[in-house]
């Protein structure tokens, strides 16, 4: 019963692919109505004039447009970062710790880290 069933929907749905009488560039039957030539814009739409397109074009600069794009502009570069940290803890114990990435040319960079720390543990007695 099944491959029946398999075979129904085969033919069926390529009898639904088959074309149909008719040609794209005919031209329909149906009325056709032309928007008004101003519509007004709707929601957060805004419409500029080609006067305000084309001041707006006409200021861009490279750097204005590497700044939009993301890019680094030259001289400002990417500066150290790093993170510092310190520790407080139970009989005494203390340390301190920090590291820095430090950038060095375009495709170069060092990394610099420290710790120091004291753990005063109790003497066990005996």
């Amino acid at each position: 019963m099944r491959p029946a069933l398999l075979l129904l929907s085969a033919v069926a749905a390529s009898a639904a692919c088959l074309p149909t009488a008719g040609f794209a560039q005919q031209a329909s039957t149906a009325p056709t109505t032309t928007a008004p030539a101003t519509t007004q814009p709707t929601g957060d739409t805004i419409r500029l004039s080609d006067r305000e397109r084309d001041a707006i074009l006409n200021s861009n600069t490279v750097e204005s447009a590497a700044a939009a794009r993301g890019e680094r502009l030259p001289g400002t570069g990417p500066g150290i970062h790093g993170e510092i940290g310190a520790m407080i803890g139970s009989n005494g114990t203390r340390g301190v710790y920090g590291t820095a990435s430090i950038p060095l040319g375009d495709n170069a960079g060092a990394v610099i880290s420290f710790e120091s720390s004291q753990y005063n543990w109790p003497r066990r007695a005996r």
